[in-house]
């Protein structure tokens, strides 16, 4: 008859079972880092070209502005 239980894990299935768990964390900060990087060029308004569209537009409305205020004076 063969005993049911195990007994405690050697040297190298420890070594397997740390391997996998580094693997695994690899795996889970390169995706979590790719899912970062997805939600920020989502958030930030899509590519570098339509954001300096619209920076040079707020910057030509600042000086339109700073340019009325100044006449008033």
């Amino acid at each position: 008859m063969v005993p049911l239980q195990m007994g405690v894990p050697g040297g190298p299935e420890l070594l397997v079972i740390a391997l996998a768990l580094v693997l695994n964390l690899v795996v889970l900060v390169g995706f979590l880092g790719g899912l970062g990087y997805f939600l920020l060029r989502i958030r930030s308004g899509g590519s570098v070209d339509e954001r300096l569209d619209r920076i040079e537009r707020k910057i030509g409305r600042l000086e339109a502005q700073v340019e009325h205020l100044q006449e008033e004076d």
